[in-house]
């Protein structure tokens, strides 16, 4: 078990969506993939708030340079799911594949746009379908 006493530094910080329907499987998916701990940060539609909403953007920017000053963190992970409503929902699109590829460009692009201000970090796209959660 880990000292969480003595703990204060860990590789990732992560930002998903707010809909209460995929977080607790976000959550458990992330604590097998870093062992645990990791700083977590919701956001609306997650990718649109900080491709579409400066004052979002720099809030996040805000917690991305605290998470790399009390938690040395190496690591980001993007998080995007299915039938996000920020995006208008599932029914906004002809089929699955055609909503994935969509939400692989908007990870795209939010990474680009982080990348920018912190070209150190290491960006990780993932997404979270009806039946598993996958890089992309």
């Amino acid at each position: 078990m880990t000292d969480l006493k003595n703990l204060h530094h860990w590789e990732v910080l992560a930002v998903a969506c707010i809909d209460g329907r995929f977080i607790k499987r976000t959550i458990d998916w992330l604590s097998e993939q870093t062992g645990g701990v990791f700083d977590f940060r919701t956001e609306v539609g997650a990718t649109k708030a900080i491709i579409d909403c400066e004052s979002d953007r720099n809030s996040f920017c805000n917690v991305i340079e605290t998470s790399l000053k009390l938690h040395s963190i190496k690591q980001l992970f993007l998080i995007d799911h299915i039938d996000c409503g920020a995006y208008g929902g599932s029914k906004e699109f002809e089929n699955e594949d055609e909503e994935v590829q969509f939400h692989i460009k908007q990870l795209d692009k939010t990474a680009g746009i982080i990348a920018k201000k912190f070209p150190n970090i290491e960006i990780k796209k993932v997404f979270v379908g009806w039946n598993e959660i996958e890089f992309v």
